[in-house]
């Protein structure tokens, strides 16, 4: 591969690459789901045992053992913190957008395609979950893998769908049966156009289907030969249970400003860039000559679909529908760009410029009055510092916007005028989304509970000591699981877990649940204490 070939993947990298390395000083877990794969893959190295996801005492089936593998992975190289867990979303992230860089190509044109994955890496939900411990950043680039190989194997006679079966199978070790409806939105291409590509008749592929399930099998069977039919009955009863179930009340129309309001305001491009495609004379004819229109518009229309029926709708499952918003979003920009240097509908500019700059007075204004903010959210739980690290999100954002008007109020006098508007956009973007993670506000989802875990007489003992856990489960309230599991995650050397206050454990320092620490007489001295969570020693008796 030459240099000009390999050039947008460099400036690809160059972009996005920050969005990982960014971060404020502090981190700290987001306890569901983050927390529960970093403390199964921690128990994984504890143990030794690769085959059940378990922290704390227990077990549970109900999720698939893939991210797990590679976070505990993450660890043998570089060792346990928040960067390792968050090490194998970082990575998938970064070839994510490489992928949407090389699919883009295929579908549209190079301009469109790296326009397209440069947006992609700023829509807000994608770089929230380019740094968290979760399955789903894993899940997208599998998902995409399976798409550039499909798209390969169209004009080569090497056995790229070997490839493309095999992510089937590991898209289910990550993310469990997630995998069935990106496999389902996949129909409209294989099927209407299966006459150009006859990607469905190849062996090659069925041959990947069968390799990439093996690891599935074989963790099955090894859970199977150590649990009975525990294992099949906790993964199939968590599918039924969500298939059955709303999360939060979501209804049907979720999506419908769920996904707009997390891909602001890349989610209003691609509706345009969508519009345009099936009316613009230009892009009709670019897709219909690239046959890509089953893939292009039939992927991201079928998968939404599927998210819309099933029953449990997250704010995260959307996250695989990006790429493609990506790249309809940048077809609109390019598009815009082009009536810009067309001098053409001058009447759209002048609104959309005039909007976007009352906007960002708007947050400007708020900027300079957080006081008024702070006084608007005091029934919330939001703190004065956390208010001064969203002003300067905010500030970022406004300014960013504020170029908007400024730059086409002053394009006769500007030369590639143009240039500067299309980038006003996407480093608006890009300079909210380093804002969140340099603030912490992305990153660091519980500061409270990570500077009390610096404190020196609480760093002093989880550092020399083993703490055992002191928990009734069945009493404890949701708020007080997620601090029990980042517990669990925080404290390096794990002794017991008991029931029962009043016996003792085998070590000197114990965490003991909020409940059970308003036991009377119990044998232990408190030595601090962090939302109801006793760390205590135990009292030794006078020989």
């Amino acid at each position: 591969m030459n240099l000009k070939r390999l050039l947008p993947y460099l400036t690809l990298l160059i972009w996005a690459l920050p969005i990982v390395l960014l971060r404020s000083s502090q981190q700290s877990l987001m306890a569901h789901d983050e927390g529960i794969y970093a403390t199964q893959a921690r128990t994984i190295l504890q143990t030794g045992d690769w085959i059940t996801p378990q922290w704390g005492g227990g077990y549970s089936f109900d999720r698939t053992i893939g991210i797990q593998w590679l976070i505990a992975s993450s660890y043998l190289g570089f060792g346990i913190s928040e960067g390792t867990v968050r090490l194998p979303s970082a990575i998938a992230f970064i070839l994510s957008v490489w992928l949407t860089y090389a699919i883009g190509k295929r579908l549209t044109t190079p301009r469109i395609a790296w326009l397209g994955a440069a947006i992609f890496s700023v829509i807000p939900l994608v770089a929230q979950y380019a740094r968290l411990g979760t399955q789903d950043m894993v899940l997208v680039c599998i998902e995409l893998i399976a798409i550039w190989t499909l798209l390969l194997a169209e004009t080569s006679i090497r056995p790229w769908r070997v490839v493309t079966g095999a992510m089937f199978g590991w898209g289910f070790m990550i993310k469990g049966f997630m995998i069935i409806p990106a496999t389902i939105a996949l129909f409209p291409y294989l099927i209407a156009q299966h006459r150009r590509h006859r990607h469905l008749l190849d062996p090659w592929l069925y041959l990947g289907f069968v390799i990439g399930l093996t690891p599935v099998i074989f963790w099955l069977w090894a859970a199977m030969q150590k649990y009975g039919i525990a294992p099949l009955q906790e993964l199939f009863g968590k599918l039924f249970h969500l298939g059955g179930q709303t999360y939060q009340g979501a209804n049907q129309f979720y999506y419908f400003w769920n996904i707009p309001a997390n891909g602001f305001p890349w989610a209003f491009f691609a509706v345009g860039g969508l519009w345009i495609a099936l009316r613009q004379p230009d892009i009709r004819a670019l897709l219909k000559s690239n046959q890509t229109r089953f893939l292009l518009i039939g992927y991201p229309a079928t998968l939404f679909v599927q998210l819309t029926i099933f029953g449990t709708r997250t704010h995260y499952y959307p996250l695989q529908l990006m790429p493609f918003v990506g790249l309809f979003a940048a077809i609109a920009l390019a598009h815009l760009a082009h009536l810009y240097m067309q001098k053409k509908h001058t009447g759209v500019f002048i609104g959309l410029n005039l909007f976007m700059g009352a906007i960002a007075i708007l947050l400007l204004v708020l900027v300079n009055k957080r006081m008024t903010v702070a006084q608007l959210l005091q029934a919330s739980s939001l703190r004065s510092s956390e208010l001064d690290q969203i002003a300067l999100v905010v500030l970022a954002v406004g300014l960013g916007w504020l170029s908007l008007p400024i730059i086409w109020m002053l394009r006769h006098q500007m030369a590639h005028s143009v240039k500067y508007w299309a980038a006003g956009w996407l480093v608006t973007s890009w300079l909210a989304v380093a804002a969140f993670h340099l603030t912490g506000l992305w990153g660091d989802y519980d500061p409270q509970l990570k500077r009390f875990l610096l404190q020196a007489n609480v760093q002093e003992i989880l550092r020399s000591q083993t703490v055992s856990f002191i928990v009734n489960e069945a009493a404890l309230s949701r708020d007080d699981r997620k601090t029990q599991l980042l517990l669990n995650f925080y404290t390096p050397a794990i002794g017991q877990e008991i029931e029962n206050p009043k016996i003792l454990s085998k070590t000197n320092y114990a965490w003991i649940d909020p409940n059970l620490a308003k036991t009377p007489n119990l044998n232990y001295e408190v030595i601090d204490v962090f939302e109801g969570w006793n760390l205590a020693k135990r009292w030794q008796r006078a020989k």
